[in-house]
């Protein structure tokens, strides 16, 4: 019953940790960061 509570404790914080970065825009940056890194990896960027 603890290993549950504590479980879906940690699924609440996580989905709203991911509600308030996108609601700052913060993906975006990761997203433009990824894309560079990988236009990289195959010599375009």
């Amino acid at each position: 019953m603890k290993k549950k509570t504590i479980a879906y404790t940690l699924l609440v914080a996580a989905l709203a940790f991911i509600v308030i970065g996108i609601a700052q825009s913060d993906y975006t940056d990761t997203l433009r960061k990824a894309v560079v890194i990988c236009l990289e990896c195959i010599g375009i960027g």
